[in-house]
C-alpha cells in the first residue's frame, strides 16, 4: 500500500505545458496514479491535468494577464498560501524557484523538505562553465553569482533530501549538506508518442539532430567544430533557439547547406521520427529529457556523460564522448555513418530502455523513494 503521507508540491511558476512545470506535472501525475496523495501549488494553470489537485495564484481572467507583469506577486501569494496550508505530516516538495525564506519557515516548523535537482549544484556548475567559456574565449555568461550559489547552499541546509535525475547531479552534491541524502531518480518520456520501429537500412546521407537551446552550456560549439570537417553530404539539423554568441561565431556554417536551422518547435517528436542520429553534447545538465525522447524513437545516440541521461547508465546503450575532444566526436559520428548495423544495435537498445522511463513509472518510483526515505 502506498504511504498516505501527502506530498505537497510548490511550483511558483506558470504551468503552461513547457519546461520545468511540464516535468513537475508529469512526475506528480505518476505519483498520483500510483495511489499517493499529491497536490500542487502553482502561479497559474494552463496545462490541464484532470487527475491532480491544484491551487493557483492566478485563476479565471487573471490567468490571461501577460505573465511578466504578474509573476513576482503571484509567486509571493502562492508561497504564502502553501505555508499556510502545509501541515505536520506532509512532505514539502519544493522546486528551485521557491524563496529561501519559505525554505526556512518550513524547516523551522518541522516540515520535511525535498528539493528537485533540475540542474547540477550551482557551485559545481560554475566551475564547469567558467572553464568552458574560457575555452570558448569569452567572459562567462552563465549568471551563477556568489549570491545565487550561497542561496542554494542555504536551501540545501534546510532540506531533508533532493531528487537527483542523473548521476552527475549526485556527484555534484559531494561536499554539500545533501551529499548523503540524494534520491537517485530520473526524468521520463510519454511513451504513447513513440513512432513505429524504424528501419536502419543503409543510407548514403544521414540526418544528425540536436534538439534544445544551442548554447555554450550544451556544448554546441564543440559539435559544430566537429561538424566542420565531417565527410559526405550528411545534414546537421538544429531544432531549437541558438545562443547569439554561437550564431555569430558559426554564422557561415549555420548558413551552409550542410546545416538546417529549424528553430523552436512545439512538437519535437515529428523531427525525431525522421532523423537518423541524435547528438547531445551537453556540458552541464540535470537530466536531459530530449535524450529519453530521442531514444523512444529508436535513434542511436552520441552524448556527453552529462547528456546521456539514466539510459546512458546501461552499457552499450549509446556512444558516450568528451565533446571537447573534437576528433573523438567526429570519429563517433563517422562510425555511425559507416555502419547501419551499429546504428541499429544502439537505436534498438536505446528504444527498449526508453519504455522503462514512461512518466507514470517515473512518478511512481519517485513516490516510493519518498515513502522509503521518510519511513
Amino acid at each position: 500500500m502506498p504511504n498516505t503521507r501527502p506530498i505537497r508540491t510548490l511550483l511558483p511558476m506558470a504551468c503552461d505545458g513547457v519546461g520545468p512545470s511540464m516535468t513537475c506535472i508529469n512526475i506528480s501525475t505518476g505519483m498520483h496514479n500510483a495511489g499517493y496523495a499529491v497536490d500542487i501549488f502553482a502561479n497559474r494553470q494552463k496545462m490541464r491535468s484532470r487527475d491532480l489537485k491544484m491551487r493557483v495564484a492566478l485563476a479565471g481572467p487573471f490567468a490571461n494577464i501577460p505573465y511578466r507583469w504578474i509573476s513576482a506577486p503571484a509567486s509571493k501569494w502562492i508561497e504564502r498560501r502553501f505555508v499556510h496550508d502545509v501541515a505536520l505530516g506532509d512532505i514539502a516538495y519544493l522546486w528551485p524557484a521557491v524563496s529561501l525564506e519559505t525554505h526556512r519557515i518550513l524547516h523551522d516548523r518541522g516540515i520535511p523538505i525535498v528539493l528537485e535537482g533540475i540542474n547540477t549544484r550551482m557551485a559545481s556548475a560554475r566551475r564547469i562553465l567558467d572553464e568552458v567559456y574560457a575555452d570558448f574565449g569569452i567572459e562567462p555568461m552563465h549568471g551563477l553569482s556568489d549570491e545565487r550559489i550561497a542561496e542554494e547552499e542555504a536551501k540545501f541546509e534546510y532540506a531533508s533530501a533532493i531528487f537527483a535525475p542523473n548521476s552527475d547531479v549526485e556527484k555534484a552534491l559531494i561536499g554539500s549538506s545533501l551529499e548523503q541524502h540524494a534520491l537517485p531518480s530520473s526524468y521520463g518520456v510519454d511513451t504513447t508518442k513513440a513512432s513505429p520501429e524504424r528501419s536502419y537500412s543503409d543510407k548514403r546521407d544521414l540526418t544528425f539532430i540536436f534538439c534544445g537551446y544551442a548554447c555554450v552550456r550544451k556544448g554546441t560549439h564543440y559539435m559544430l567544430e566537429a561538424w566542420k570537417d565531417m565527410p559526405g553530404n550528411h545534414k546537421l539539423q538544429l531544432v531549437g533557439k541558438i545562443e547569439p554568441v554561437i550564431a555569430e561565431r558559426y554564422r557561415d556554417l549555420l548558413a551552409s547547406d550542410r546545416v538546417e536551422v529549424v528553430g523552436f518547435v512545439d512538437d519535437v517528436h515529428a523531427y525525431f521520427s525522421q532523423a537518423d542520429v541524435f547528438l547531445m553534447p551537453s556540458l552541464e545538465e540535470g537530466g536531459p529529457q530530449v535524450t529519453y525522447e530521442a531514444a523512444l524513437h529508436g535513434l542511436p545516440i552520441i552524448a556527453s556523460a552529462m547528456g546521456a541521461s539514466r539510459i546512458g547508465d546501461t552499457p552499450d546503450s549509446m556512444i558516450i564522448i568528451d565533446p571537447a575532444q573534437i576528433s573523438d566526436f567526429r570519429d563517433a559520428m563517422e562510425e555511425l555513418t559507416a555502419s547501419a548495423e551499429r546504428r541499429e544495435t544502439l537505436g534498438r537498445k536505446a528504444r527498449q530502455l526508453a519504455f522503462k522511463f514512461d512518466w507514470m513509472d517515473v512518478g511512481a518510483r519517485r513516490a516510493d523513494l519518498l515513502a522509503e526515505h521518510f519511513r
